[in-house]
């Protein structure tokens, strides 16, 4: 099978969208040999430049930002200089002759991410070349989330100007790049969630994955396949489960959601894993960064290992490394920094006006216990928002017992002289119908369902009170 084979003509090849904004490099000896790859590779639809390797030496250094660079060797020439030299192995093919087999990725001198032996069909050079596109996306893609969390979960993001606000972002400063074990604890709801990912991504491992293990969801007895691949055993049967988290991640973070929920000979493997990884770590080993545990409960860990549900070898590894994060209702002077990103971030997302809040809302949200916390607070944002258009939230439009009305009968001072009883009786009437009208426009049909009353009797109570 000769070279002229890259020559032949071929079915167009499937590749997916993203290689057709990618940009490859052809370098070749000849114009003729240029023009045979180039015709090739442009079957993947991505934009195909070709030079020979003295223009390759003479490309200005902004010019070199290529996904992939398609090289084609020849043992009889010494192509290589500086340029060559200079790209990342894992964005040049090489295709090099029977001859130079032996030298595998090192021919003079040169790192190659991947060497194809001449002569090539043109089928196995598409391969070739549309696998390490394939690569190359899925890395600028990774690359390009990363940045979008990092934005998102940054220290700064932690909201709020209450102590227990101050202590996350401290926390998260302290131990973002601390390779031990952490621990959150809080109620349901108040972010730990959000706190653990702030944590990952704050840190070196902010380019890994983050792995969320939800103890909730997850039965006890499929806990050990998830970390560590382990079979289940269901019907007296063992089922394999595949390769854990524990064992396929090479790094990251690992967040437990509930660590009360693992079971306690879990809790030790777990712990024995940890005190492996620091061991290796103290010896002196090149692991990128290792993975890093996030233990998150309902309870903190003096109060699980009391009560027998939190094994002593975690306990020590977290007891200095725990943040206990303060429900909503205990710093209450958090709420409206909430309120107010929440709005601007649910309006974005339902692509609508952006809503405010009246005197009274804020009121009634700043009264309410939240015992769903900060997740019961969007969600309540969320309903309030759907409710208006684009009208003011008022308390009216908050789910009960939140937005629960006002008393119908009014707290009224007594001086000791007494009141006028139906002077103030009348009063309350006119303001009632009052802002009915107010909030109808003047309708009067409008204003009497609101007071849930006839059209007439309303007009004779506007007469009887002299209400314009």
């Amino acid at each position: 099978m000769s070279n002229e084979k890259v020559g032949v003509s071929l079915v167009p090849v499937e590749a997916s969208r993203r290689l057709r904004d990618m940009e490859v490099l052809v370098v070749a000896e000849t114009a003729s040999r240029q023009a045979e790859l180039g015709r090739v590779i442009e079957q993947l639809g991505c934009r195909v430049t070709t030079m020979d390797f003295l223009q390759l030496e003479s490309l200005p250094l902004e010019g070199r930002a290529f996904h992939l660079v398609v090289a084609d060797i020849e043992r009889e020439v010494m192509p290589f200089g500086g340029a060559l030299a200079q790209i990342e192995p894992q964005k040049v093919i090489a295709l090099i002759p029977e001859s130079l087999r032996e030298q595998g990725t090192w021919i003079m001198g040169l790192v190659l991410g991947r060497y194809v032996i001449k002569p090539v069909h043109p089928e196995e050079l598409l391969q070739a070349v549309r696998d390490r596109l394939e690569v190359m996306a899925l890395q600028e893609t990774t690359v390009r989330l990363s940045a979008e969390l990092r934005a998102r979960y940054q220290i700064a993001h932690i909201l709020g100007i209450s102590r227990g606000a101050e202590a996350c972002r401290a926390f998260v400063r302290a131990f973002a790049a601390a390779r031990r074990p952490l621990f959150l604890s809080g109620e349901r709801g108040v972010g730990k969630h959000r706190i653990a990912r702030t944590l990952h991504y704050s840190g070196p491992w902010a380019l890994e994955p983050f792995i969320l293990v939800d103890t909730t969801h997850v039965p006890a007895s499929a806990l050990s396949g998830v970390l560590f691949g382990d079979a289940e055993w269901m019907g007296g049967e063992a089922k394999p489960m595949g390769r854990g988290v524990v064992t396929v991640l090479k790094a990251g973070t690992i967040y437990i959601t509930e660590v009360s929920l693992v079971p306690l000979p879990l809790q030790y493997r777990v712990a024995a894993v940890i005190r492996e990884q620091n061991a290796i770590e103290e010896g002196g080993s090149e692991i990128p960064v290792g993975i890093r545990f996030i233990f998150g409960s309902h309870w903190t860990p003096e109060h699980l290992r009391r009560k027998g549900m939190l094994v002593e070898d975690l306990y020590e590894m977290v007891r200095e490394a725990h943040l206990a994060i303060e429900p909503l209702r205990a710093r209450p002077e958090d709420i409206p920094c909430f309120v107010d990103y929440f709005l601007e971030r649910i309006c974005q997302r339902q692509q609508c006006e952006k809503r405010v809040l009246t005197e009274e809302a804020r009121d009634a949200l700043a009264r309410y216990t939240w015992p769903g916390n900060v997740d019961e607070l969007y969600r309540v944002l969320e309903i309030a928002v759907q409710r208006t258009s684009p009208l003011p939230i008022d308390a009216t439009h908050l789910p009960e017992p939140i937005g629960r009305p006002a008393p119908r009968v009014p707290k009224v001072p007594f001086p000791e002289e007494g009141v006028d009883f139906y002077e103030l009786v009348e009063e309350f009437e006119r303001g009632l119908i009052t802002e009915a009208l107010r909030r109808t426009g003047g309708n009067q049909r409008r204003a009497a369902r609101l007071l849930r009353l006839k059209e007439t009797t309303l007009a004779a109570m506007r007469k009887r009170l002299k209400i314009a």
